[in-house]
């Protein structure tokens, strides 16, 4: 049985299978008709208006008319070669039954930032997220991206992890790829800061393929853990496979979406590059932070200071200067501190700490996670995790460890 969907949504699912985002030629001529006009127009097979070629011509303007893909017969016959594999209605059907939806750009949930990729902005967004209520609330001056190589170093990870999980504290949202290495680094370190009261996504993945098969598989614990806390975004629809392509066209919606593109760690030809270029073309802010000369895997951070495309960063508190933020924030003790003592990690020994530190209050993690996290050997962290529980400071489910916020009731059966 079809759930109920609005004309809108209908006619933007059935150009999103028939599109690939970023196509200059269709949003040219969603400037001179409606999505309903495009769809018919687009099954009326062999059919060119040859007034609406001169019109969009002038619409994408003066290099158009030298471009086979901007022009109106072939981005006609470029479309028209999916209609036979076009299903909007299965689209929308297989996100409703993911707890997703489909945001088109009049909802007053639409991430009006996003329209200042101009020809290049998307048409639509699936999402998906167990908290739809805080879509409307995604505005940039509140998101930062971090984005770098999946092949990271312990440097590139710690580094990441640092700066996410702090920007995060101050309330940002961290936004990224949901990719091995750095992406998946941002990602835990702003979950592991997750405020469920906060008005805000802690995290927020962008996906090159569709959001009903998150990719990679090999993250498919940590995409869940977004979609329970933070969101899941899309301009793809179900069922569309990630390509190289799609990658590329992903990385605009990262530096559009944000208002600094920070680049932690980057190989010399890292996808990252092409996400800071998008972001220097909207005139958004970027940030690289520097390397050893003997990695590799800086020479893309190195390459991006080296140019000026990039301030050079080292700490959060830089990250906060660069955006005009001050660093120390005017804002009350969270309730997870303890009021009477500096820090929660005070008096904790050194493992006990950094098992500490990676963890979070809401979905918890098991064992082996916690150990990968902070890189303390298995058996340690199992007695790491034994010496916080008797502290009070973690409780488990049996399977799960999460942190107990100070002052709270044990809930140890909540812990999912």
């Amino acid at each position: 049985m079809h759930c109920s969907y609005t004309p809108e949504q209908l006619c933007l699912a059935e150009l999103n299978t028939l599109i690939e985002p970023n196509d200059y030629a269709c949003n040219g001529l969603l400037q001179l008709m409606s999505p309903a006009e495009l769809v018919r127009l687009i099954r009326r097979e062999d059919h060119v208006p040859g007034g609406l070629a001169v019109a969009l011509a002038e619409v994408l303007g003066q290099g158009a008319s030298g471009s086979r893909t901007l022009s109106l017969p072939v981005a006609l016959t470029r479309w028209r070669k999916r209609l036979g594999f076009s299903n909007p209605l299965d689209a929308l059907d297989r996100i409703s039954a993911l707890n997703g939806g489909l945001l088109t750009p009049t909802d007053a949930a639409w991430p009006a930032q996003l329209d200042e990729l101009g020809l290049g902005k998307p048409l639509c967004l699936w999402w998906r997220t167990r908290r739809p209520q805080l879509l409307a609330v995604q505005e940039a001056q509140r998101c930062i991206s971090i984005v770098g190589s999946r092949d990271s170093s312990d440097y590139g990870h710690q580094i990441t992890y640092e700066l996410a999980r702090k920007l995060a504290l101050r309330g940002f949202t961290i936004v990224s790829g949901g990719a091995y290495g750095i992406d998946a680094s941002a990602h835990r370190a702003a979950l592991s800061a997750a405020d469920l009261e906060a008005p805000s996504y802690p995290t927020i993945t962008i996906l090159a393929g569709g959001a009903d098969k998150p990719y990679p598989a090999g993250n498919e614990t940590l995409l869940g853990q977004i979609i329970d806390t933070g969101l899941l975004l899309s301009e793809v629809p179900p069922g569309t496979a990630p390509t190289r392509f799609r990658f590329l066209n992903r990385n605009r919606l990262i530096a559009a979406i944000s208002r600094l593109t920070l680049v932690t760690e980057a190989r010399h030809r890292s996808g990252a590059l092409n996400t800071a270029g998008h972001a220097v073309d909207l005139g958004r802010d970027v940030a690289a932070v520097p390397g050893s000369v003997y990695s590799p895997n800086s020479a893309g951070t190195h390459r991006l200071l080296a140019a000026g495309t990039a301030a050079l960063v080292t700490s959060a508190a830089d990250v906060l200067e660069l955006i005009g933020v001050p660093s120390e924030p005017p804002r009350p003790v969270p309730e997870t501190v303890d009021v009477q003592d500096a820090r929660p990690t005070d008096g904790l020994s050194k493992p006990q700490s950094m098992i500490y530190d990676v963890m979070n209050f809401v979905q918890g993690n098991v064992p082996d996670e916690i150990s990968a996290l902070s890189g303390i050997p298995i058996l340690d962290t199992l007695r790491a995790l034994s010496a916080l529980e008797r502290l009070g400071k973690v409780e488990s489910n049996g399977a799960r460890w999460r942190l107990v916020r100070r002052g709270s009731v044990s809930a140890k059966n909540a812990v999912n």
